[in-house]
């Protein structure tokens, strides 16, 4: 790693952390780098912990069980909020179906009914 400058304007730092360049060796042997944020005033040759994919990229670490558990719930209530809307969407469309329905057969009626109308009864 190198030393973790500490020049806000020239390495982007946010939160105490600044962009380091890190090298790490892969499973297979490889060597690679890459840039990472690390805490501000690290030397180089300080040991940071990095995570990659299994194309040996530098990736996000993995959320923790608390963030896992966030997530989790917020896609349950959304996923639910998607179930009722469509079934609320659902019982709208067919009672406006059904409603012209309804209005056109009561429509129908009133014409068989209307035409009847001042006619003497045989």
């Amino acid at each position: 790693m190198s030393d973790a400058s500490s020049n806000p304007l020239a390495t982007g730092t946010t939160g105490g952390r600044v962009d380091a360049t890190v090298r790490w060796t892969a499973p297979d042997g490889t060597r690679h780098s890459g840039s990472i944020p690390v805490d501000e005033g690290m030397k180089a040759g300080s040991r940071v912990t990095v995570w990659t994919d299994p194309r040996n990229q530098l990736t996000t670490a993995p959320p923790s069980a608390t963030q896992a558990g966030v997530d989790a719930a917020f896609m349950g209530a959304a996923s639910s909020f998607a179930v009722v809307a469509a079934a609320a969407g659902g019982y709208y469309g067919a009672r406006v179906v059904l409603n012209r329905r309804r209005r056109a057969a009561w429509a129908h009626e009133w014409e068989d009914v209307g035409s009847q109308w001042g006619r003497a009864a045989n």
